[in-house]
């Protein structure tokens, strides 16, 4: 009878999601997840979008130092690369597994008036950073910030057309002036909207519109990225990616170190 109860507690731990209120979860690969770490066939996985703005479901924990089984890292195997490509950790002496960093999103007050800030209000007031691509070879950080804006609709039944038109995005399409249907699909089509010019620097005003005639007060935007000269193609379609699926509008930043 203790054996089948111990059984049972174990397997609720395994099966049961993690609370994950105020918590951001990384996968194995340092990717955002863009839903919580769940349980999924005895694993813990999420989808999240990779470097090249592909929809993807990975590994990941669904606390601190703790892999994709469930199982707690060692005191002195904490969660890491340990010169990997993804994240790892010990168990034990004999066994290991991947895992994922998670992170509390932090809370603020506001000086003077005593307002709690959250990460969901702090969206509101300043772009927030969800990814840094760091290329260590040519010194350059990619850095991938969301804004959230009430200019995006649910996009959500366009899913596979947007998907598809993301995927066809070739950097050739780029032009200097405004230019409605860069690419065009059955519902939906991108448009350049201009060149907006922020801190001395310019950025093409990208957007993934519904082709259907717009009424007024009604947005027919489904993703907006800003995007400077020079980006990858595939920075363009992961920055489409993250804006469709946020309903926020995505901005690269490149730095050089």
């Amino acid at each position: 009878m203790e054996h089948l109860r111990t059984s049972l507690v174990l397997l609720f731990l395994l099966c049961s999601p993690w609370s994950s209120a105020g918590t951001t979860f990384l996968t194995h690969l340092g990717t955002l997840c863009i839903e919580d770490c769940k349980p999924d066939g005895g694993e813990y996985k999420c989808k999240t979008i990779d470097k090249d703005g592909r929809s993807q479901t990975m590994y990941c924990s669904p606390q601190k130092n703790v892999d994709y089984w469930g199982r707690q890292c060692r005191a002195d195997s904490m969660c890491g690369k340990y010169g990997e490509d993804y994240c790892w950790c010990r168990n034990n002496i004999f066994s290991w597994g991947y895992c994922g960093v998670v992170k509390d999103d932090k809370m603020l007050i506001e000086s003077g008036t005593g307002t709690h800030i959250t990460s969901r209000h702090r969206n509101k007031r300043a772009p927030e950073e969800i990814d840094t691509v760091d290329d260590e070879g040519n010194r350059i950080k990619t850095i991938f910030f969301a804004e959230a804006t009430n200019d995006i609709t649910d996009g959500e039944q366009w899913r596979n057309d947007a998907e598809n038109l993301i995927s066809r995005w070739k950097n050739v399409y780029l032009v200097d002036q405004a230019r409605s249907n860069l690419i065009r699909s059955g519902n939906l089509r991108i448009d350049m909207q201009g060149i907006i010019n922020r801190n001395n620097q310019r950025y093409y005003n990208l957007q993934i519109q519904v082709n259907v005639q717009r009424r007024r007060g009604d947005s027919t935007t489904v993703a907006q990225i800003l995007i400077p000269r020079g980006i990858p193609e595939r920075y363009v379609r992961r920055a489409f990616t993250e804006s469709f699926d946020r309903r926020a509008k995505v901005s690269i930043k490149v730095r050089k170190y």
